[in-house]
């Protein structure tokens, strides 16, 4: 495929690919290893927020 030919194969294990309809996407994603959070608490965090501001409006 061609598009797994233009992908870097340092970032290769970070990726996946998401067909819709007649496209394909690549998705590359990234993550800081030294993180304080995992993503669970990150999203947690981030809907808490979003609940927050939303209630004071």
């Amino acid at each position: 495929m061609i598009m797994e030919k233009m992908m870097n194969t340092k970032t290769q294990g970070h990726t996946f690919t998401k067909k819709i309809g007649q496209t394909v996407y690549v998705v590359r994603y990234h993550f800081n290893e030294d993180a304080k959070e995992t993503m669970q608490e990150k999203i947690n965090r981030m809907l808490m927020t979003e609940v927050s501001r939303v209630e004071v409006q």
